[in-house]
């Protein structure tokens, strides 16, 4: 694999993917960049980027010595997340250690790309580059936030919001409030540690919400989720901290602010 030095970041990518390797190089400039003024967030000091054409190969040629032994020994369980989560992701963020990695797929393997799930998420207003671009952002803020131990749904919000931020312009679905209105209980998605790829209406639902409430927090109240990014609280104490921003109750959280996100946003 050939490498290259951009932003603080190792990116690898084969040789054959040499113009991938320049559009995702750029688009990384751009989302540091970003994520670092809007969200105050640090580049992890070990951050590598691969342009993404083999999971397995991803896997293994990314993770440190020490982590190829636990990775052999786990391979059954690996492979079959990575087999489900294959067909349908843009990209992948694994944290190893204190290594970061991020792989992003090239745009003639985003155009291949499973579209069922993600059409029920985003408009249809990205070509496949802008789509590797904003990809690019949204595996990159992952990296970035994997030492605070995010809340699952804050986790991906904060990463799809930032695709918007890196285009200016809104991607996900208006009428996916409707399927959010149709859930009385928000909570029981994101009480997982992890997103359910095993659902996908669930994983839907996932994305949904941690979507519109993240971006209800940053349009509220600006200032907040930079604050609650500085330092590393663990999931409970992130929710802790909203809800007394927000004057609710520590274990109502989500259930009270469901109704204050809908009626925002409608």
């Amino acid at each position: 694999m050939k490498q290259l030095r951009i932003v603080g970041l190792d990116l690898y990518y084969e040789p054959q993917e040499q113009d991938s390797a320049r559009l995702i190089g750029a688009a990384c400039e751009k989302s540091v960049q970003l994520i670092q003024q809007r969200y105050g967030l640090p580049a992890p000091r070990d951050c590598r980027v691969y342009v993404l054409t083999s999971w397995r190969r991803f896997l293994f040629h990314s993770a440190p010595w020490l982590s190829k032994v636990y990775l052999f020994v786990a391979y059954p369980v690996l492979a079959w997340r990575g087999r489900a989560i294959w067909p349908h992701a843009g990209g992948m963020a694994l944290r190893f250690g204190r290594r970061c990695v991020v792989g992003i797929k090239p745009p003639h393997l985003i155009e291949k790309a499973n579209r069922g799930l993600g059409q029920q998420f985003f408009l249809s207003n990205r070509d496949a580059q802008e789509k590797t671009e904003t990809v690019t952002c949204h595996e990159l803020v992952h990296a970035f936030a994997a030492h605070l131990k995010l809340p699952t749904w804050l986790n991906e919000g904060l990463a799809t919001l930032a695709m918007e931020h890196y285009l200016g312009r809104h991607i996900v679905r208006p009428d996916t409030l409707d399927r959010l209105a149709a859930v009385p209980q928000p909570a029981d998605l994101n009480r997982a540690r992890r997103l359910r790829i095993d659902q996908p209406q669930d994983l839907i639902l996932q994305y949904i919400w941690g979507y519109w409430l993240t971006r209800y927090i940053d349009e509220s109240k600006p200032e907040l989720l930079r604050a609650l990014l500085s330092q590393r609280r663990g999931r409970k104490a992130f929710e802790e901290a909203l809800a007394a921003a927000f004057g609710k109750s520590p274990q109502r959280f989500q259930q009270e602010i469901h109704a204050e996100v809908l009626a925002c946003f409608r």
